[in-house]
């Protein structure tokens, strides 16, 4: 274990201006949306507060994968239109760009790669989740797969210098490679993108998934089906090479997670093929 390396991550932790940040309306909007007593006005004046946020939560409402074949020109008629959950998501969308697209040079991403690959999984997991009958849950799934791998934003610099003893300590070991990330730095990119998701004032569900989107099996009872319908949307995307950086080829399918929605082989392939046509659909997302 690189210890120096340990107390560095530990200080970035523990000094929280120092992780990624979020504008506050992206919190307040999606605990909002949780709350069953919550206005379609109110929902849309919290929004409005941000001019920049509002102009590009309109292009996104107008975007091929959420419009509905009506033109959008206010959040008002946005929320009537597409609903509090699909705004909710889109307001995921508009605020955590800024963050995920970025070089991720530890993990061999370039600009634009993890971005791209958070989009790929928010869909097919949100596509999971509902060709599953966890139509409840999907717009989580959505939110949860956008945000991921945000501690990979963060632990970068750390992989890049310690790369080639973690992939050692894959192959050495035969385990994962965010196992042999904890081996060798103390900690992995799920552990800190829960910290990310704490500092951004996220509910719990959504810190589950991305403490536990490669390990749903030690995610909290209450999260595991949610967790497990991340992990099987990331796992197929990762397979199909979107966002694939240096870990990727070393993250296994779990199959408790598959066991638990009840998927067949049959299924699984099928939610393989559905991803090119969603990306199309996600050209002007990107």
């Amino acid at each position: 274990m690189h210890e120096h390396i340990q107390q560095r991550i530990q200080s970035i932790i523990q000094n929280v201006d120092q992780l990624p940040s979020l504008p506050e309306v992206v919190s307040r909007i999606i605990n909002m949306v949780n709350d069953p007593d919550v206005s379609f006005k109110q929902v849309a004046d919290e929004i409005a507060k941000d001019q920049a946020i509002t102009a590009n939560i309109l292009k996104l409402c107008n975007s091929a994968y959420f419009s509905k074949g009506k033109e959008i020109s206010s959040i008002d008629r946005a929320i009537v239109i597409l609903g509090l959950k699909e705004v909710k998501d889109i307001v995921v969308l508009a605020t955590t760009k800024s963050v995920l697209n970025r070089v991720i040079l530890g993990y061999d991403l370039a600009r634009g790669e993890l971005w791209k690959h958070g989009v790929a999984v928010a869909m097919l997991a949100k596509k999971i989740a509902n060709d599953c009958n966890h139509k409840t849950v999907a717009d989580i799934a959505f939110t949860g797969g956008i945000i991921h791998d945000v501690g990979k934003t963060v632990l970068a610099l750390f992989v890049q210098s310690t790369f080639k003893d973690i992939l050692a300590t894959v192959t050495e070991k035969n385990i994962t490679f965010q196992e042999a990330e904890k081996q060798i730095m103390g900690f992995d990119h799920q552990q800190i993108g829960e910290q990310v998701t704490i500092k951004w004032k996220f509910p719990k569900v959504l810190q589950s998934i991305v403490r536990y989107h490669h390990e749903p099996t030690n995610a909290p009872d209450e999260h595991k089906r949610i967790v497990s319908i991340v992990h099987i949307a990331n796992t197929l995307c990762l397979m199909a090479g979107i966002g694939i950086g240096s870990d990727g080829l070393y993250h296994e399918l779990n199959q408790d997670a598959v066991t638990m929605l009840g998927l067949q082989d049959a299924q699984l392939e099928k939610f393989y093929s559905d991803i090119p046509e969603l990306m199309n659909k996600a050209m002007d997302i990107l």
